[in-house]
Parts: C-alpha cells; sequence; structure tokens
C-alpha cells in the first residue's frame, strides 16, 4: 500500500495486513511504554529503566533493540567515558504517537470500567 493510496483502493486483506503488521511493531511487552517514555524527550538508558519501572535490564536492552530495528527509536552513543548512550523517537516512531494516543482515547471512553477494576 502506498502513502498515497486512499482507502477507496485498498482491499480489506491490504488493510488487515497493514493492521497486523502495525500491531507486531507493538507486540513486545515493553514497547508501548517506552515509546510514550520517549514521547517525552530524549532519555538515556538510566532514565528509562527508573521511567518504565518493573522491567528488567535485560528486558529494556531486548526492547531497545527490537524498537530500534524497527525504525521506531534511534540510539546515539557518545565518545564519554564511561560511553553515554541516549534514545530518541525516529520520524517513524514520532509518526505512530498519534495513534498510540487514539487508542489511549477509545480505551478511556470504552474500557473505562475495566481499567478502573
Amino acid at each position: 500500500m502506498s502513502r498515497s493510496s486512499t482507502l477507496d483502493d485498498v482491499t480489506d486483506y491490504e488493510m488487515i495486513k497493514a493492521t497486523h503488521a502495525v500491531l507486531a511493531l507493538l507486540s513486545a511487552r515493553w514497547s508501548v511504554d517506552v515509546l510514550y517514555a520517549l514521547a517525552g524527550g530524549t532519555r538515556r538508558y538510566s532514565e528509562l529503566l527508573y521511567e518504565v519501572g518493573e522491567i528488567s535490564k535485560k528486558t529494556l536492552t531486548q526492547t531497545l533493540r527490537g524498537l530500534q530495528r524497527n525504525g521506531l527509536i534511534a540510539r546515539r552513543a557518545y565518545p564519554d567515558v564511561p560511553v553515554r548512550v541516549e534514545y530518541s523517537l525516529t520520524a517513524r516512531g514520532w509518526s505512530l504517537t498519534g495513534p498510540l494516543m487514539s487508542l489511549y482515547e477509545w480505551g478511556a471512553v470504552e474500557l473505562a470500567e475495566e481499567v478502573a477494576a
């Protein structure tokens, strides 16, 4: 599906396939948490570990690598001693924040009772 396509030109199968691809990007347990944290700005590894919460260092590292591999976040290492590493959203990652907020808003309305329980 090209970016210039309109929804009228897209088949149900193409829409399903594209939706599954997006959900696969977010399917790792901590991906959404990390993306929300980085939407607040560039973070160092230790900041992410603190902000995300109940995540092990190994799992955070795996999550960061996966998000980087998928082009959603960028990793920048500085030649300091010790090495300083920062993570930030890429343009692709930023473009996903709108749909994430839409999911939140839908959930806040439609799942309010379930979330509160």
